[in-house]
């Protein structure tokens, strides 16, 4: 009887927390971008798991330290359009727009469903995946080898190797703290992260406020 290999979804729930994913990176380079909480956000929104989307950024700039053809400035984390040589991949205004692209091409291999409703696709080889009729050929990481790197032999094995060290790491007690912190810069409430345990005035609740009931 053939011996059965259980492989990884790209779909479902995320695993890591936000602060095992940064700290994880940070170890290895100091001057990472923390970009943690919005690739488990981002992935929310397409059912992708997060943190496992983050280590395959982890896997395709280096741990952000690039090097390769793709540059920094370009906002592209998973080599969206690097095909080799003097291809330089896709750029995106922002780090956000980079990350929902490669959430959005993950999205197309894993599942032929349709795109959330209101997503307005900025991966541009989304199509591309749509017309070679290659829409849900790779429900799993381990089914990206030979796709999305070529060739690629280990390819979704490297991603799951990167993110299990993750999971290794110790959670912070007071994640929870750094990611309600993240989520009001995110959505515009405050300016910028802060410390979390600093008084706040009445003056800056009410801007708070003021900010939560003019949102869309």
């Amino acid at each position: 009887m053939a011996e059965t290999t259980s492989k990884t979804p790209i779909l479902g729930i995320p695993q890591a927390d936000a602060s095992q994913m940064i700290q994880f990176v940070r170890e290895v380079n100091p001057s990472a971008p923390d970009y943690a909480q919005r690739y488990l956000d981002l992935g929310r929104r397409y059912g992708i798991r997060g943190d496992l989307a983050y280590a395959q950024s982890i896997l395709e700039t280096n741990y952000w330290r690039f090097g390769g053809s793709v540059q920094p400035h370009q906002n592209n984390f998973a080599g969206l359009g690097a095909t080799g040589g003097s291809a330089a991949g896709a750029s995106f205004q922002t780090p956000e727009q980079g990350i929902e692209a490669q959430m959005q091409h993950l999205y197309g291999y894993a599942t032929t469903a349709p795109l959330p409703p209101g997503t307005v696709i900025v991966d541009p080889r989304f199509q591309i995946l749509q017309n070679s009729g290659l829409r849900g050929t790779a429900p799993n990481w381990e089914d990206l080898n030979g796709k999305w790197a070529v060739p690629g032999t280990q390819y979704g094995q490297n991603i799951v190797s990167l993110w299990r060290k993750i999971l290794s790491v110790p959670v912070s007690p007071n994640s929870w703290k750094r990611d309600a912190m993240q989520w009001l810069s995110d959505q515009g409430l405050i300016n910028s992260p802060h410390d979390p345990d600093a008084a706040v005035t009445w003056a800056e609740l009410g801007t708070v406020l003021k900010r939560l009931r003019d949102l869309p």
